[in-house]
């Protein structure tokens, strides 16, 4: 007897396929292992944490309530400022278009006060300390007068 064995593409092909089907089959089981070990930790975490959770379930409705209310009354406020915010943006620009068609006299008013400023240096430079000697000798006259004053009562 002689034996062959005989293998045929096809049933090459089939034992490739079946292979392939059974470690898609082995990796899908342990993804879901693993799917239900993260399931039992979550599940673990809530059950350690349930009255914290239901506190904060329960306050939750109230703190909508409360941002609702405080969004309003913003929303209020900033309407009642928007014509005072425009007043005042208008106002500034009617200051700011003056300027620039007064900007000659801005000029010179400019120029007048630095001059004043150095006018004002250069007195406190040379003639402040004469100004003192001066203060000093209207106070003793001042005095003098005064002591006159009584002395002639």
């Amino acid at each position: 007897m002689d034996s062959q064995l005989v293998i045929s593409v096809k049933d090459l092909l089939l034992f490739i396929l079946w292979g392939g089907i059974v470690t898609i089959f082995v990796y899908l089981i342990m993804i879901l292992r693993h799917a239900l070990k993260v399931v039992k930790s979550v599940n673990g975490v809530i059950n350690d944490n349930r009255q914290s959770i239901d506190d904060t379930l329960t306050i939750v409705p109230d703190l909508a309530k409360h941002v609702e209310t405080i969004t309003g009354e913003v929303a209020h406020d900033v309407q009642a400022f928007r014509p005072t915010v425009d007043n005042i943006a208008e106002t500034s620009h009617s200051i700011t278009d003056t300027l620039k068609e007064n900007q000659g006299f801005v000029d010179g008013l400019s120029s007048f006060m630095h001059t004043v400023s150095i006018g004002k240096v250069l007195y406190d430079r040379y003639f402040s300390g004469k100004m003192h000697d001066i203060k000093d000798a209207a106070n003793e006259v001042n005095e003098a007068f005064r002591d006159a004053g009584k002395n002639a009562e």
